[in-house]
């Protein structure tokens, strides 16, 4: 997908990067980071840009992805660092191996044990006082109630999602791990409004072939015709930026 381009991606993530910048404030001189899953460094590159002197480290295991993310930058940067790195080898392979922060941007829903393995990097990447934030989708809203019922019918919503991640799944663990938590939400166009139905105009026939659905393409019309005049409420957005730091 990488090789691809950026066509390949349903959408460009920006109000996700813009809401995780601001869950981060302030970012402080001498703030080490380690975005996980950094594709191709542009929310690495905000972050570096954003905060005074922070150090930020962008790992994916992606090689076209950390090839395109040091072609953007000018020179080697001694505060902006790309690695083609797991997480988990990170220890075996830098000293300080301890950061104040870790980033992930739509990385969680697609690790097989997103909460195990987020404790893991709690547990073994953080300092005693750093904090991760983390965003992921968020069925909350319109466009996650068709989402979650289309799945249940069967059809592939997204070959990439192994989980679908809700508010409250992140709430219990860290009620059960004694962390803290603060989260919010963006892409409120994309839960319930028009970015939402030309995404699902996208979507919903590429999900039912991929799950062998049949699709009668009136009847399609008319429901998306429907969906695109009837603006259901909802409290959250498309996407939950959350901030979960040590101690309750």
């Amino acid at each position: 997908m990488h090789s691809e381009g950026v066509s390949s991606w349903f959408s460009d993530g920006k109000e996700e990067r813009e809401l995780i910048l601001k869950m981060g404030e302030p970012w402080k001189e001498s703030l080490s980071i380690l975005e996980v899953g950094c594709g191709e460094g542009i929310l690495a590159k905000m972050i570096y840009e954003k905060g005074d002197g922070v150090v930020v480290t962008g790992i994916d295991y992606s090689e076209e992805a950390i090839k395109k993310a040091r072609k953007k930058l000018p020179e080697e940067h001694s505060c902006l660092i790309f690695r083609k790195w797991n997480y988990r080898e990170i220890a075996d392979k830098v000293v300080n191996d301890k950061y104040d922060r870790l980033v992930m941007q739509g990385v969680l829903e697609h690790l097989d044990y997103p909460f195990d393995e987020l404790k893991w990097m709690m547990e073994n990447l953080l300092t005693e006082k750093g904090d991760v934030i983390t965003s992921s989708p968020c069925f909350l809203n319109p466009r996650g109630q068709v989402w979650m019922t289309l799945t249940m019918l069967g059809a592939v919503m997204s070959k990439t999602d192994l989980h679908f991640i809700h508010p409250w799944d992140i709430s219990k663990f860290c009620r059960d791990e004694g962390y803290h938590m603060q989260w919010d939400t963006c892409d409120w166009d994309w839960a319930n409004g028009e970015r939402m139905v030309r995404d699902l105009r996208q979507r919903i026939p590429l999900a039912l072939k991929d799950g062998n659905l049949p699709c009668d393409d009136k009847k399609f019309s008319l429901y998306m015709d429907w969906l695109d005049t009837f603006r259901f409420p909802t409290n959250h957005g498309a996407t939950a930026v959350y901030k979960i730091r040590k101690g309750g």
